[in-house]
């Protein structure tokens, strides 16, 4: 009994036909070319094609292929409320590791080339990140980095995590300071570290010469911290914390509604978004390779990439979460100490790629979406 493709496309396919609002005929397409994308780590459809056997279909190859471009191109799926359901079966089997309710969500854009701008929120999960929601738009589209789609993530997500008492923090770079968005995340009741412009006008009780945030010297070593100044010429009240890495060319100077000693370390973890766009990308799914300049083509792979991707890190999680586990690259003994050595993205797909045409009892596969905090 083998972990083969016909076994795995069964098993996935059922667990996602319990979710996903789709035909059983797209849901079949949407599962095949999520398999062959982790297969060939690829966004070409030739290159996926090639992976999927006769399970998939007994035609030859070009019409395997028209039959994946079919899916691509159809605009009857509704790529984001599929992932809304996907992630909302997620969020309910998510299992915090941790004593805390803290939930971490780190949200940013990125580009594919001169093409689409990707506008993304996602949950931290240990060193990596899970998609929670998306929204694609053509590069050039006017108001594409307006702030009533932040408006809209930031809504969307709290309707999908509103039933679990959970304490967000969300964390962002200088992109998306805006007093605006900091009023509607206080008035929600959630937490937030977003770095800002030098530029800034800024009102320091005590501080008299200081006019803007780029007048605050920084420390050679250390944070200056800030509690209840006003920031711009709204006299908006926050806390702030300023610092600046000895090699770095530039100063942080982040806000918060943290208590600003909190807001580094908070901060930091902001970077763990770029780590997941590389998987994506040039690391993982070579995301970038597509041809495509359709926004719908684009939408319906960018669905199947998130899923695959989120299964990884399922996966990975899954394997990192016990320190005494045998699977070969994910951790590793160091001075005594068991360390990871694999991101949860490569312990996934390296535990996907050791199952797969391997026995089911040896490797097994898991196909529950339970998701583990590391």
């Amino acid at each position: 009994m083998l972990n083969n493709q016909e076994y795995i496309t069964a098993e996935l396919g059922k667990m996602l036909y319990e979710i996903l609002p789709i035909s059983s005929k797209k849901l079949k397409n949407l599962v095949y070319i999520v398999l062959g994308i982790l297969l060939s780590k690829s966004v070409i459809i030739s290159e996926i094609s090639e992976k999927l056997k006769d399970y998939y279909t007994e035609a030859n190859e070009e019409s395997k292929i028209k039959r994946i471009y079919r899916f691509f191109s159809s605009s009857t799926i509704k790529s984001d409320y599929l992932y809304y359901n996907f992630i909302d079966e997620i969020m309910i089997n998510y299992i915090k590791r941790s004593t805390t309710n803290k939930l971490v969500v780190i949200f940013d854009h990125t580009t594919l080339e001169d093409k689409f701008l990707i506008l993304k929120f996602s949950l931290k999960v240990g060193k990596r990140a899970v998609p929670l929601w998306y929204k694609i738009f053509e590069y050039n589209e006017k108001d594409n980095k307006n702030f009533k789609h932040i408006k809209q993530g930031i809504e969307e997500i709290k309707d999908l995590i509103s039933s679990y008492n959970y304490e967000v923090v969300l964390l962002a770079d200088r992109g998306f300071k805006s007093i605006d968005l900091f009023k509607f995340i206080n008035k929600i009741g959630w937490k937030y570290c977003i770095r800002c412009t030098n530029d800034m006008l800024v009102n320091i009780e005590g501080k008299e010469k200081i006019k803007y945030l780029r007048d605050i010297k920084t420390l050679k070593k250390g944070v200056k911290k800030f509690n209840g100044i006003l920031l711009s010429a709204e006299k908006y009240r926050c806390n702030l914390a300023v610092c600046k890495a000895e090699e770095a060319a530039d100063t942080w100077y982040i806000v918060t509604n943290l208590d600003s000693k909190n807001a580094v370390n908070e901060y930091k973890k902001r970077f763990i978004i770029e780590e997941m766009f590389r998987d994506l990308k040039s690391s993982g799914f070579n995301m970038e390779d597509t041809w495509t300049n359709s926004l719908i083509y684009f939408e319906n792979l960018y669905l199947c990439l998130c899923i695959a991707y989120t299964w990884m890190i399922i996966l990975g999680a899954d394997c990192s979460k016990n320190k005494k586990s045998k699977i070969i690259g994910a951790t590793k003994k160091i001075r005594n100490k068991i360390v990871r050595i694999y991101s949860l993205f490569s312990s996934g797909l390296t535990w996907f790629n050791r199952c797969y045409d391997s026995n089911r009892k040896k490797y097994a596969l898991k196909f529950n979406l339970i998701l583990y905090d590391i």
